[in-house]
């Protein structure tokens, strides 16, 4: 069994990341914001000297790692501390290319000790251990699993975090389509007899793209990916307000949800202005591009569903974006079964209960992250059972 086994989903809104320790013997929770960025070394020499005797943060939220290519003059900063570098989500780079280096921040921050539940966490892997990584890649992608495979364990033989140097070896890799891990534990639940009856469809509303996966007689039939992420509608509401930050409307949006009203918090805290004359103008202003692009976002989607979608018995939803149109896609599919993996949310938030003081500032905000979750955790749980038939 290796030292160290990750499920890895990276998100272009959020990088999810469910994990175990081979001394700990039970899953772990991480997440990382999304963007990175190349930098020259004195740039964080100069960050960390301008912080000097404050209280440092947790390794995972001020991570840079770095490849014997790169020297001693250049690093790629990931997650929290390249959001303070202004960095962006780079959603027009594949994402198994923007992935090596978030798995390299991922493997270093474990390695370290850090942990973001309640729970402190005290153990360290030594400088050499074993790793098990199952990823999920967009279905437009998925023919770049290999490419991903190889050049992961290049990377993984020699690179440092924050400064401290650490050779991985990935003893097991496996790489499917977004959405296949739900799709294997439709077939966990009710068996494979039922699974190879059934003509399924499993669709993932990310923040990047909106993928389609076909089952069909017990395998994957086929599979589609379009560019109509949730950044889509978000890209929108951008153009037509004023000043508004990407990053912030994302989650002030999908906050909102279907109240999208001037009386709304979520939007009340988006607006710039501070003369009293204009903040009444300027929420009129947001609530209206808000529910515009909504209803935008959503015919786009349904014109797609409908010329992609051949004739199913089930249809699994998941993705963020899914639960911010879930009304939307009840009404859609009211004629066909849908799986949108309460039981399985329910289990992630009862495992990663004790992570709840670190991820969730509100009931929505736990159903929200765990609803995201599931995929990868679907995908760790069966990774983690075939493990031990080998072992």
């Amino acid at each position: 069994m290796s030292n160290l086994i990750v499920s890895f989903d990276p998100g272009a809104s959020l990088t999810k990341i469910v994990y175990e320790l081979a001394t700990e013997g039970k899953p772990r929770l991480m997440t990382m914001e999304p963007e990175m960025l190349k930098l020259p070394q004195s740039s964080i020499d100069a960050y960390m000297s301008s912080r000097k005797g404050l209280e440092s943060p947790k390794p995972v939220d001020e991570a840079w790692v770095s490849s014997p290519a790169d020297g001693d003059t250049q690093c790629t900063v990931v997650g929290f501390l390249a959001r303070q570098f202004s960095a962006s989500a780079r959603l027009d780079k594949l994402k198994y290319e923007t992935s090596i280096h978030k798995v390299l921040a991922v493997v270093g921050a474990i390695a370290s000790g850090t942990s973001q539940s309640a729970i402190a966490q005290h153990n360290k892997l030594p400088n050499r251990f074993s790793l098990s990584l199952t990823s999920l890649l967009p279905y437009g992608e998925y023919q770049n699993r290999q490419a991903f495979e190889q050049q992961l364990r290049v990377a993984l033989k020699d690179f440092r975090f924050r400064g401290q140097r650490f050779r991985v070896k990935l003893e097991r890799f496996e790489c499917l389509p977004e959405g296949a891990g739900l799709a294997m534990i439709r077939q966990r639940q009710n068996g494979k007899e039922w699974f190879n009856a059934q003509t399924i469809a499993v669709l993932m509303f990310g923040h990047r793209n909106t993928s389609v996966l076909l089952f069909e007689r017990g395998k994957m039939t086929a599979g589609y990916t379009n560019g109509l992420g949730f950044h889509q509608m978000v890209k929108r509401v951008v153009e037509r307000t004023s000043g508004q930050d990407a990053t912030a409307l994302t989650s002030a949006i999908y906050a909102a949800g279907s109240d999208i009203t001037a009386d709304n918090p979520a939007i009340r805290a988006l607006v710039k202005s501070r003369e009293p004359k204009n903040i009444d103008y300027e929420l009129q202003m947001i609530v209206n591009a808000i529910a515009t692009a909504k209803v935008e976002y959503w015919s786009r989607l349904y014109d797609w569903l409908e010329s992609t979608l051949p004739a199913v018995n089930e249809v699994i939803l998941s993705g963020g974006a899914a639960l911010y149109l879930e009304q939307e896609l009840q009404d859609c599919f009211q004629e066909i079964s849908t799986y949108w993996g309460a039981d399985l949310q329910q289990q992630v938030q009862e495992v990663f209960k004790n992570a709840s003081n670190d991820y969730y500032r509100s009931f929505r905000e736990q159903e929200a992250l765990s609803f995201r979750l599931i995929d990868a955790f679907g995908l760790f749980m069966r990774f983690r059972a075939q493990m031990e038939k080998v072992a």
